[in-house]
């Protein structure tokens, strides 16, 4: 999936409330595991990319995949609560 999709979807699934609780704490489940594995690919490429503007634009992309992975940590939490 690409990041633009999986940012999508999670987006989606924070902002279900009521029934579905169990149902949605899978599927964040695996989106967010989905998430990390994103996160750990810019990561390196990060670290590898020669060219400033890129690694500027891959460090931009890489902190809005964790502000997003730590929303939906949060989340996730809190439906485990309930």
């Amino acid at each position: 999936m690409k990041r633009k999709k999986l940012l999508k979807t999670l987006s989606r699934l924070l902002d279900m409330k009521g029934h579905k609780q169990r149902e949605h704490r899978d599927e964040l489940k695996v989106l967010l595991r989905k998430l990390k594995k994103k996160k750990v690919e810019l990561e390196e490429r990060v670290r590898l990319e020669q060219d400033e503007r890129k690694r500027t634009r891959l460090d931009k992309e890489l902190e809005i995949i964790n502000a997003q992975r730590i929303k939906g940590l949060k989340t996730l939490e809190e439906l485990m609560q309930v």
